[in-house]
């Protein structure tokens, strides 16, 4: 195996970014952070949603030109409305009395 791209202790790269253990032909850089290459709680690490390439989100730190383009955002869902809450016929009962 090669060596890191990034190497020392004084890089800008995140402490995740692959490019701190895999040579530059083992990851993608993508524009920015994208739901195309989320986190991986599992094992700390980003990865593309296609075939689990390692991603770097932060071209700028590692000092490279992005090979992908993060796509827009998703829009957000609408939040459900909540349900009005009912009164309760017993309380209606007894309200003129």
């Amino acid at each position: 195996m090669s060596e890191p791209f990034a190497q020392g202790e004084d890089h800008p790269a995140c402490g995740i970014c692959p490019s701190k253990r895999l040579p530059r032909e083992a990851f993608v850089v993508y524009s920015r952070p994208s739901w195309e290459c989320p986190f991986d709680p599992a094992d700390g690490f980003r990865y593309t949603l296609d075939d689990r390439t390692p991603a770097c989100v932060h071209p700028d730190k590692v000092g490279l030109e992005p090979d992908r383009i993060a796509p827009p955002s998703r829009p957000e869902p609408e939040p459900a409305p909540e349900a009005t809450p009912r009164r309760s016929r017993w309380r209606l009962s007894f309200r003129g009395r």
